[in-house]
């Protein structure tokens, strides 16, 4: 599963994504990458804005990676199954309030680490 979450991250950071996550234009609660409903499907997962949180005096931006409806990768439809379907929360992603795209990497890579499951 990491691979999949892996190949979803690059799509995140290729090109201009990576500024969706250092400056999000998408309300809370709402998709921030990937917007088009087929990309969720072939990516598996999705990320949802969740606010800003302060850490030692740094703000960070807060994503939700979540698993998709739909025909997604069997090892996200496997464990969207096994832990709570779509709403369930696979890992929370920390972002540097307009940090760079290095920063959108790590943060991205330290959420995937989090997550639990082949």
């Amino acid at each position: 599963m990491k691979k999949i979450l892996r190949a979803a991250a690059a799509q995140a950071v290729n090109g201009n994504a990576w500024q969706k996550f250092t400056n999000p234009t998408a309300g809370q609660g709402k998709t921030v990458f990937p917007k088009k409903p087929s990309d969720q499907e072939q990516l598996g997962v999705r990320w949802d804005y969740d606010g800003e949180i302060t850490s030692e005096g740094t703000i960070y931006h807060k994503f939700q990676l979540q698993a998709n409806a739909g025909n997604v990768p069997s090892t996200i439809k496997q464990w969207r199954g096994a832990n709570g379907g779509t709403h369930a929360v696979m890992a929370d992603v920390l972002v540097k309030k307009d940090g760079t795209k290095e920063d959108v990497e790590e943060g991205l890579e330290v959420a995937i680490s989090q997550v639990q499951g082949n």
